[in-house]
């Protein structure tokens, strides 16, 4: 017996399951339709599982690579230095009553980084300023928003905020603020492609990066684009 072979037929050429027995809408008999599909066993469906997990971890870091690729080449070199390989894990911007404050990245030697573990492993906080700010004005800020996290003795604020005052100049419109985070060690800091400064307490370096990486952070919505969603 011959059958004939329509190359327009989806069911055919797909190898489809027929809607009406045997025959399909181009009225020709398939004879593949009565193949009867194979259950699929315990441990294949295992191996399918395991290849979705690997496809969302290969989609994450693939994610990660291209929105650094799109960074300016003089970015990433600023942070190389600390981060070796820096990948670019999430972005986004704040603003505060209607005000376009700065726009914020968040980079790691890594892929990916978990948000309830990010104090493990080096990161970079990188900050954009949208316009002018007075420095001894962001340490004082600084300050305020670890308190309202969590409140601090009066003299450990007095002493952080000397350390803070010590660090951060007056950032104009259009320059960088960058500090780096380094577990139980510190943070260092950049104003552009320069050195600033460091952190040597890391409690107070944990609880700067904290302002806006912890979960009660003030902006909750950054915290989420900077953490991209791990």
């Amino acid at each position: 017996m011959t059958f004939r072979v329509n190359p327009d037929c989806l069911y055919q050429s797909r190898r489809l399951p027929l809607p009406n027995g045997n025959r399909c809408p181009c009225n020709i008999y398939h004879p593949h339709s009565e193949r009867k599909l194979m259950p699929i066993s315990s441990n294949r469906r295992k191996v399918l599982a395991l290849g979705l997990l690997v496809g969302l971890f290969s989609v994450n870091r693939l994610g990660a690579q291209n929105k650094t690729a799109e960074v300016a080449p003089a970015r990433i070199k600023r942070l190389q230095p600390f981060l070796q390989t820096p990948t670019l894990i999430g972005q986004g911007k704040y603003s505060y009553w209607g005000f376009d404050v700065y726009n914020a990245s968040l980079w790691a030697g890594e892929a990916t980084i978990s948000s309830d573990q990010w104090a493990s492993q080096r990161i970079a906080l990188e900050l954009h300023y949208l316009r002018d700010f007075n420095g001894a004005d962001i340490a004082k800020r600084s300050i305020d928003e670890m308190h309202a996290q969590s409140a601090l003795p009066k003299n450990k604020a007095a002493v952080w905020l000397k350390t803070l005052e010590g660090i951060f100049p007056n950032v104009g419109k259009g320059q960088y603020l960058t500090g780096i985070f380094i577990p139980n060690v510190g943070a260092q800091f950049l104003y552009d492609n320069t050195a600033i400064g460091e952190i040597k307490d890391p409690e107070l370096a944990k609880r700067f990066f904290d302002i806006w990486l912890a979960p009660q952070t003030s902006a909750p919505d950054l915290r989420k684009r900077l953490f991209a969603g791990n």
